[in-house]
């Protein structure tokens, strides 16, 4: 909802009814950039609080600024009222980001891993696509009122969901670990008896690996996943996707296609929806790494197709029988955001590190999403009159191809297998062949937690 709130608010802002005048294309940029400024400092101080005070007491302090952050809009009698309060809600953005996936990542068996690091793409397209559709037929002030009702809704569903069991070991609460594993597995004492013994494996390993800074870039295999996990992070921002959905209307107006704007920005949110979904299913199925491949071929068709269609239309030519192509690359390329980058690199920061470089490790990366996530939102509008916008389309798509031939060649798949066999990949040992052996000689692979 957050996220979303620029593309059915800033064509109301711009108009004459705006509560607080028309804005200027400056300030429409600032609107869009400041919950990413937000973002970006949040990561590190609520890695640290899930880390030490738990992935709980975390989630409850993140509801705090979501609260904060709605009650200047509900009051927006000026344009700085939006700036507080956007930037506000920029820190639990970035906090939810940072934590979400940690916390799953602890908490879910290895064949239904990608499947909940999905659920969050799911809900936040979900919420996208209903502030997208209402955003248009209630005020500024109402959407901002119903912003606020949800994190305190929230706060009261986190009092029914257990601690993270790593957490609870980690900090030597061995029956608090095995309360909470035996709610989160059904009430299976044999299965919860079984992963927690894992679980004591993990972390006494990795009590003796305890990594600063210096060692997660120092350690081969890990700062090969931090390189990875940046790379997704910043292809994620650099393909496009935030400028595209948040200025979602005035593309759609500019190119003068046959649905109206608002409703093509519904559509193509729609979609983003559907792709969320259709994620949650393939993620166990076809694997990380396919999925990226996929998506990003696509990605480069449709903003090739799309950034030749504003260039013909810059240069005259009569593509009046084309209207339809606008809405259509935009609706292939949020799918394959949603299916691809959207997505994944969440699920892969949760199985690429272990335990004790996760806090560092998805810090660094969710700061290098937000970072990018702010230049794109923000100077969008200039690169729009530097480049037009057939050539700010043909630039993301340079970075589409970038980012795929980076995936091809440099990130494994981590589908249902273990956070060694993923680590001695990334150190340049044998990998899926490692893990075989050590299962067909008797052996015990500890699983990813």
């Amino acid at each position: 909802m957050v996220m979303t709130w620029p593309t059915p608010s800033l064509p109301k802002l711009k108009s004459a009814e705006s509560p607080i005048g028309p804005i200027s294309t400056a300030q429409e940029s600032w609107l869009t950039s400041l919950t990413f400024l937000g973002a970006i400092i949040s990561p590190p101080i609520f890695s640290y609080i899930s880390q030490k005070y738990g992935r709980k007491i975390a989630g409850y302090i993140i509801t705090i600024p979501f609260i904060l952050g709605w009650l200047p809009l509900i009051i927006s009698n000026s344009i700085m009222h939006f700036y507080i309060g956007r930037f506000i809600l920029g820190l639990s953005a970035g906090a939810v980001v940072t934590c979400f996936p940690m916390y799953v990542g602890e908490i879910s068996d290895d064949n239904i891993r990608g499947t909940l690091g999905a659920v969050r793409s799911i809900f936040g397209c979900t919420s996208a696509l209903i502030v997208c559709a209402t955003g248009s037929i209630i005020s500024i002030q109402t959407m901002a009122i119903v912003g606020l009702i949800i994190p305190v809704l929230v706060t009261f569903g986190f009092f029914w969901l257990p601690e993270s069991p790593m957490y609870l070991m980690r900090t030597g609460k061995t029956k608090e670990a095995m309360d909470a594993m035996l709610w989160l597995r059904g009430g299976n004492k044999e299965v919860a008896e079984e992963e927690i013994a894992k679980l004591t494996v993990v972390i006494e390993e990795s009590k003796a690996n305890q990594l600063s800074l210096k060692d997660l870039i120092s350690a081969r295999g890990t700062r090969c996943g931090l390189i990875i996990c940046i790379v997704l992070a910043a292809a994620q921002q650099l393909s496009g996707i935030t400028p595209i959905m948040s200025y979602c209307v005035s593309l759609f107006q500019s190119a003068g296609g046959s649905v109206s704007p608002i409703t093509a920005s519904i559509i193509a949110h729609a979609v983003q929806l559907a792709g969320a979904i259709i994620t949650s299913i393939l993620l166990d199925i076809a694997g990380r790494r396919l999925l990226l491949i996929f998506s990003q071929v696509l990605m480069i068709i449709s903003l090739v197709t799309l950034g030749t269609y504003f260039f013909l239309q810059k240069q005259e030519f009569d593509i009046s029988h084309l209207g339809y192509l606008p809405l259509a690359c935009v609706a292939v390329y949020v799918l394959c955001v949603a299916v691809g980058l959207g997505s994944v690199p969440y699920v892969i920061m949760a199985e690429i590190f272990n335990p004790h470089a996760r806090g560092i490790a998805s810090s660094i990366t969710v700061g290098t999403m937000w970072i990018f996530g702010f230049m794109t939102s923000k100077f969008y509008p200039d690169m729009v009159t530097l480049l037009d916008l057939h050539g700010c389309y043909w630039m993301f798509a340079l970075v589409c191809v970038a980012c795929l031939i980076f995936t091809i060649f440099k990130i494994p798949e981590t589908k249902n297998r273990s956070l060694e066999s993923i680590l001695k990949e990334l150190s340049g040992g044998n990998d899926e062949k490692h893990e075989e052996n050590i299962k067909k000689s008797g052996g015990e692979v500890i699983e990813k937690y």
